[in-house]
Formats: C-alpha cells, sequence, structure tokens
C-alpha cells in the first residue's frame, strides 16, 4: 500500500521541527510540513490540495478556515493539558512581568487550574469570541500587564499593541493524535481523494487556472497554477457569467490589472443541482521586480531587553527618555553585545510609524534619496575599524537629508568611533556604551531564559528551564563572543537537551566553541591569532579600560593620538 501524503500546516515556525522529527517513526506517512498562518496556510493548502495530499492538518483559526476552502479532509490539532503547562511554566520564568493568559474556555479551564495549583501568579481571561481580544489586552495593557500568553490570533494582537506575546505551542503529544485522525480519515475517503487528485494533476499538466462556481456566486472548486486567485472582480466575472447565460455560449474576455494581461473564457455547466459556471483563466504576460539593497523591517512589538544589571538598568530608562525618540544615538560596544537589539528597542518603544532599517555606513556613498523617501522613522548604520571607502562629504550629505526627512540615525560602533563623529558633523549625537556580557553577570540567567523562550517559540525546542547548578557553571565562563555567543551555546544546549530541563551533565558534555574559563582581568588570546589581531585586542581592551578616552589610551599604550587612530582604522 502507498503512503498516505500529509500536508501539515503550521501556524508557527517551532512545530515545524517537531514534526520533522516525528516523521522518522511513521514509516507509511509521507508528511509535508510548512509554515503558514490564517489566509497564508489556507494558499499553502490549496497548494497541496493541488498537488494531491491527501490529507491537511493544521491548527485553530487557521484549520477552520482552510476547511472553508479545500475539499480534501482537514484535522485541528487539538490543545492538550501537556501544552498548557509548558507554555504557562515558560512564561513563569520572566522576571518582574505581569502576565495574563487570554483565550477561549476549552484553554482557559485548564489555565486556571494549573495556575491555582501551581500558585502561579497570572491573570487567566476567557473570551467568548475573537472580537473581544482587542478590548481586552488594551485593558491588560493599561493596567500594566507586559507579557500574553494565548494562541496565534491572540499573540498576533498581542504584538500589534506592543505587548510581548508567548505562543501556546501544541506538543508532541497532540501531533501524534492528529496523525492517528489523519490515518482514519484517509481511509473512509480514499476512493473520492482519487478522483480529485487525478482532476488536479490533469490541470496542473495543462497549466490551467480554474474557477468553479454555483449561479450565486458560491465558490465550489478552485485551482490555481499562475495565479495566486481569481484575478478578477466578483462583478466583472458575474457580468461574464450573465453574458454567456444570455448567449448559452461561452464567453472569452482579455484584461489588464496594472501589473498583467490575462484571457478568461466563461462555461455554463448544466448540473441537477442548478447551473454551475467554469472561469478558465489564461496568463499572457508576468514580471517580477526585487530590491535588496538594505534590510528592512516593520516593528511592532517592542523586543525583550533583559536589564537586571545596573548598567542595563541605566541604559534602558536612558533610552526610554523623550528625547531620545528623535536625537541621534551613538551605541558603543563590542560585538555581539546586543547593539542593534538597543535600536530596535529605541525604535519600538518610541512607537515610530515607519520601518526600521539596517545598513552598512559606506552605502551612503550612493545616493538612497528614492529608496528611504518617507517610509522609514530609524536607520542603523553599522560603523566598524575595518570600514573602509567611506566618502566623508557624501555620507555627510546623505546623513543630512535623512534628518531633514525626521529619520533617526542610530550609528553603531565597536569602538568609539572618535574622530569620525566629528567628520560626520554628530556632535550632538548622544554616545551610550553597552557593556559587554562578562560587565552584567546579573542578566545572564534572564538572557539563559530568555533564549530557551525564543527557541523554543522558533524551533521548538523541549527545555524550558536550566538547572541552577547548571547556570551556576555558566556563570563561571568569560564570553569573548558576548550575548551572540551566549545564545548560539543555549541554542546547541537546547537541541541536546531531550527533557525540559537542562541538566548540568549535559552542559559539561557539551563545551562552547571559544569562551574558556579566564581569571578577571586577563585578556584572551587565541592560538591562531596573528601579532596585529593580537596588538588590536590590546588597544580595544586599554581602550575600554579607559572609558574610550583616546588621549588617556595613548598615553597609557605609549603612543600618540594620531598613531592611535591609525590602528584602529587598520
Amino acid at each position: 500500500m502507498r503512503k498516505i501524503s500529509i500536508g501539515f500546516i503550521s501556524p508557527y515556525e517551532a512545530m515545524v521541527p517537531m514534526i520533522e522529527d516525528l516523521k522518522r517513526d511513521h514509516a507509511d506517512l509521507e508528511i509535508n510540513a510548512k509554515v503558514g498562518n490564517l489566509e497564508k496556510g489556507v494558499e499553502l493548502a490549496r497548494e497541496m490540495e493541488q498537488q494531491g495530499t491527501d490529507v491537511i492538518i493544521s491548527r485553530g483559526g487557521t484549520a477552520k478556515l482552510i476547511r472553508e476552502a479545500v475539499e480534501v479532509p482537514v484535522i485541528d490539532v487539538h490543545m492538550s493539558g501537556y501544552d498548557l503547562l509548558r507554555s504557562i511554566m515558560l512564561a513563569s520564568g520572566h522576571s518582574k512581568e505581569k502576565k495574563a493568559l487570554v483565550g477561549f474556555s476549552n484553554i482557559t479551564l485548564g489555565a486556571e487550574s494549573i495556575v491555582s495549583l501551581l500558585e502561579i501568579d497570572m491573570e487567566v481571561v476567557t473570551i467568548a469570541e475573537a472580537s473581544e481580544v482587542e478590548p481586552i489586552l488594551l485593558k491588560l495593557k493599561t493596567t500594566g500587564y507586559t507579557q500574553i500568553l494565548g494562541d496565534v490570533v491572540t499573540v498576533n494582537v498581542a504584538t500589534q499593541l506592543g505587548l510581548n506575546g508567548l505562543l501556546i505551542q501544541s506538543g508532541r503529544e497532540a501531533i501524534l493524535e492528529s496523525l492517528e485522525e489523519a490515518r482514519y480519515l484517509f481511509t473512509s475517503q480514499q476512493k473520492n481523494q482519487q478522483l480529485l487528485r487525478i482532476m488536479r494533476q490533469l490541470l496542473k499538466e495543462r497549466e490551467q487556472d480554474v474557477l468553479i462556481t454555483s449561479d450565486k456566486g458560491k465558490v465550489l472548486f478552485e485551482n490555481w497554477t499562475s495565479f495566486e486567485q481569481a484575478p478578477l472582480s466578483e462583478e466583472k466575472m458575474q457580468a461574464l457569467y450573465e453574458q454567456a447565460a444570455i448567449h448559452n455560449l461561452p464567453v472569452i474576455e482579455m484584461f489588464h490589472d496594472g501589473q498583467q494581461s490575462f484571457s478568461v473564457r466563461a462555461d455554463l455547466i448544466a448540473d441537477r443541482d442548478g447551473k454551475i459556471v467554469s472561469f478558465f483563466f489564461k496568463s499572457l504576460s508576468s514580471s517580477k521586480h526585487k530590491l535588496n539593497q538594505i534590510t528592512v523591517e516593520k516593528i511592532n512589538q517592542v523586543p525583550s531587553l533583559v536589564a537586571e544589571s545596573a548598567e542595563m538598568k541605566t541604559i534602558k530608562h536612558l533610552l526610554e527618555e523623550p528625547l531620545l525618540s528623535s536625537e541621534s544615538i551613538v551605541l558603543v560596544g563590542e560585538p555581539g553585545t546586543g547593539k542593534e537589539t538597543l535600536a530596535r528597542y529605541v525604535h519600538s518603544h518610541h512607537k515610530k510609524e515607519g520601518a526600521f532599517a539596517v545598513l552598512p555606513i559606506e552605502e551612503l556613498n550612493e545616493s538612497l534619496e528614492e529608496i528611504f523617501s518617507h517610509q522609514f522613522s530609524t536607520v542603523v548604520l553599522k560603523f566598524s575599524t575595518h570600514t573602509e571607502n567611506v566618502e566623508i562629504q557624501k555620507v555627510r550629505k546623505q546623513l543630512t537629508l535623512l534628518k531633514e526627512k525626521g529619520v533617526q540615525v542610530i550609528l553603531t560602533a565597536p569602538v568609539s568611533p572618535g574622530e569620525w563623529i566629528e567628520k560626520l558633523d554628530m556632535q550632538d549625537a548622544i554616545v551610550i556604551s553597552v557593556p559587554n556580557l562578562n560587565e552584567r553577570k546579573e542578566d545572564m540567567a534572564f538572557l539563559v531564559r530568555q533564549f530557551l523562550t525564543e527557541l523554543h517559540q522558533t524551533i521548538g525546542t523541549q527545555p524550558v528551564k536550566i538547572r541552577d547548578d547548571a547556570m551556576r557553571e555558566l556563570e563561571k565562563f568569560q564570553w569573548g563572543g558576548n550575548l551572540d555567543e551566549l545564545k548560539a551555546y543555549v541554542k546547541k544546549l537546547a537541541i541536546s537537551e531531550k527533557g525540559y530541563v537542562i541538566e548540568k551533565s549535559t552542559l559539561l558534555k557539551i563545551h562552547p566553541d571559544s569562551t574558556r574559563r579566564f581569571e578577571e582581568g586577563k585578556l584572551a588570546i587565541g592560538k591562531e591569532e596573528t601579532l596585529k589581531k593580537i596588538e588590536q585586542k590590546v588597544i580595544e581592551q586599554v581602550l575600554k579600560d579607559e572609558q574610550f578616552n583616546q588621549t588617556k589610551a595613548a598615553k597609557r599604550l605609549g603612543i600618540n593620538r594620531a598613531t592611535l587612530w591609525r590602528k584602529l582604522k587598520q
């Protein structure tokens, strides 16, 4: 017997790795896992249906929409008590945040029991309709709640309102149950599915886009290869139907929607349940345009910013000052200290409406006026001591242009830009020194919890916490790669740990790639580093010790300030 073809459409990324892992234990199933929420999920389901998928599995509102859009059986992954327990334990690990779980009664009844039994400080709110989510979250926000636990719809609304959303994810138990249900449905509907697959295959081979409706406009069947959906409005399709009905003959017309030309053929089909209308579409031309010159984001949610240490609390409070919503900022810190995260925090905390862009400073050598226009609110310029070919006059002109358009400029640098601030006419910029990870030990435990949460949400890792003895072991290391290195190591631990808690034994088996234990104040030098690289490290360490005062650093190094600047540029 052939394998059962299952299309698994997850509303979120983290479910996919779990599905891929479970595939190995189900040799009779051919599982194709994709990510798509709501309308995007419907598009994927239609594609899978065209490709001959037997059963589609999804979750929540996405499963409901897919069920209305396709002919193949659709299974809804149910939320289990295990799923609730895991998510509540993850949320409870965050420090000093007011938390609430918002959802329908099928979620909140079990959640109330868990919260009560475990004595967890979390508000549980039950809704009857999806329309209630936004007003409830707005009310929670005004009373100081910052973290919201719920399903995909709840988390999406929370994100739009600037709250931290934590998704209740489906665990292995729920996914296994849906796979068993898929087997049952397949055996009961195999014959109908076979006929549907054959028809879709024929349409695919002929590259035919078709929409079949009742004479009242209800969609009965659709198949798209050149188009994502019907390229004509309902009014125009109704007009074509009326022409075909008057003459009782097929009607063929050509259209152009501003992007491409296509033809449409409308036919009437006699059926025992009433008249059926078929629309066959044919694309006559197509074109695609891409623009990949800069990195652009639309940030709706304030990023999680761990600030338990005195240094980070000071920086966080400074960034939240109203003046910092428009003034130019220079963020100085070692690679991997989270400078871009701080820039995102400024952008989102001050509720910027435009986009957030990141680009190397040398890109300002070219004219970006046409690209920028008025669509950006914040531009982050990445600067390093190795930046070359920066044409000062052109860059200054572009910076002036950005400021005139009301765009906030944030410069990130691994060491103090010094003379560059003057050259770029940024003397009024607010300079903030970002501490390295070894200078903010109080933040480490909270950073590890945050990374575990992100990994659970994005790739579906199992662990939700780390043992205290394992955490103490992590704190013994000097993290030369800062937050980036710590996050990469936590990811490695989370992938390796099969339980819900990272044990010290797991940590001792897996060592960081480059981090070693170092005595306080000593410089870490790798075995393969050149003299030039070691000299650069010494200079950066002295600069840091002297609070990036180049005059003091040059005196301590026994060189003049001009020589120091030349070495920084090398």
